[in-house]
């Protein structure tokens, strides 16, 4: 299983959450990687209603600085944001 999480760090509020934000994804696609990311995401105790763009190549989940460095104590892998994320998202697109 392989989950990746960006290095965006944007400044936002979502919501009420005024934070530092990232996306966290997965490079399998279809069923099999939203599976993936949906356990994942449960171990870091991110609610699956929380998805973003669900059953598309650019399903994610935006998640805050504190979140990303626990994602990254689990394993997930580090990646740029832009080019790595691009990558992953026409790849999934591709293998669809």
């Amino acid at each position: 299983m392989t989950v990746y999480v960006d290095d965006m760090q944007l400044e936002a509020v979502v919501g009420p959450v005024d934070g530092v934000w990232s996306h966290l994804l997965s490079d399998l696609p279809g069923e099999a990687g939203h599976r993936e990311l949906l356990e994942f995401a449960g171990r870091l105790g991110i609610e699956a209603r929380w998805i973003q763009n669900p059953g598309t190549a650019k399903e994610h989940f935006d998640v805050t600085e504190p979140t990303r460095q626990r994602a990254l104590a689990l394993g997930a892998v580090p990646i740029t944001y832009g080019r790595a994320v691009a990558a992953i998202t026409r790849a999934k697109r591709d293998a669809s």
